[in-house]
């Protein structure tokens, strides 16, 4: 994150990198030369007490050693102390290599411990049951599978009774052991041009000790749509299956996650078309807006 103030505080041809020790080294200079000071007042105090025989001796007798006490108008300089003379060492505010710090932003990925691959749920539809009546609580207990797609990842599939249907996918089970949830909405048939019905979930899951980009998506069909296609940034295209009025879309790049590989990525396409083959729609979702259509977990 750029930050102007601090940037117009640098030196010409001295990067951020380098602060920290012109940091350091002014500190040390600083009190270097109040140290010096220090010393020489004392020494000169010293000598005068010496010709007066008076430094809050009452007797008249130089002491050796003796020094002006501090008064409010003459503090004492403070003296260097091991916390800001020890090369390497952190200053107040100052994070050494290691330091668990206070950050902003998004969570960096090494920090995080490696997910453990869990089991898919034994019963998909029992799963996405149990996980709609803790994260929404509809459609009821009594909704009915309207549409399925059981693959590789995991299962996809919605359910639906007479006022809500919502989207469950089991695939995130293998990450924590539960599943991801879409927002249940109402019975409706959505606009073709509603770009936020088709948005996907987007998360990494672990597979054979590897880790691997997956998506998935579910809705209702618009009224004049039969085919729906999403194609993704390694250029594959996945098609939606149609079940009536429902669709169900999920995919898994085939190479395994590896950091950065997700940057600059181009966006996920999607393409609304009718029986004939003629385009009706088509987006491209944005990253972050329409890429996170879960409400059981974050992205």
């Amino acid at each position: 994150m750029k930050n102007d103030d601090l940037t117009e505080e640098i030196a010409d041809g001295e990067g951020p990198a380098d602060q920290p020790v012109r940091s350091r080294r002014m500190l040390h200079l600083a009190v270097t030369g109040l140290a010096v000071a220090a010393v020489a007042g004392i020494a000169i105090a010293g000598s005068a007490a010496a010709r007066t025989g008076k430094a809050g001796n009452p007797t008249g007798t130089a002491v050796a050693g003796s020094g002006p006490a501090a008064t409010p108008g003459n503090p004492i300089p403070p003296s260097a102390t091991p916390d800001n003379t020890i090369p390497g060492r952190a200053t107040s505010g100052q994070a050494t290599p290691g330091q668990v710090t206070k950050s902003e932003g998004r969570v960096d990925p090494r920090s995080m411990p490696e997910p453990k691959e869990q089991p898919l749920p034994g019963d998909p539809v029992a799963a996405c049951k149990k996980l709609v009546a803790e994260s929404a609580g509809h459609p009821g207990q009594n909704a009915k599978v309207v549409a399925r797609l059981d693959g590789a990842p995991g299962a996809v599939l919605i359910l639906a009774d007479s006022k809500y249907w919502a989207g469950c996918d089991t695939a995130y089970a293998r990450h924590d052991g539960q599943g991801s949830l879409r927002e249940p909405a109402r019975i409706a048939k959505p606009s073709a041009t509603d770009a936020g019905a088709f948005a996907v979930a987007n998360n990494i899951i672990p597979t054979a000790g590897k880790k691997y980009e997956y998506y998935w998506a579910a809705g209702m069909m618009p009224s004049g749509v039969s085919k729906i296609a999403y194609t993704f940034p390694d250029g594959v295209t996945a098609q939606a299956v149609v079940k009536g009025n429902y669709w169900v879309m999920q995919y898994r790049q085939a190479k395994p996650w590896v950091e950065g590989a997700d940057a600059d990525q181009p966006k996920i396409k999607v393409t609304l078309s009718r029986a004939s083959g003629t385009v009706v729609k088509s987006y491209k979702l944005v990253w972050g807006e329409q890429t996170c259509a879960q409400i059981s977990h974050g992205c």
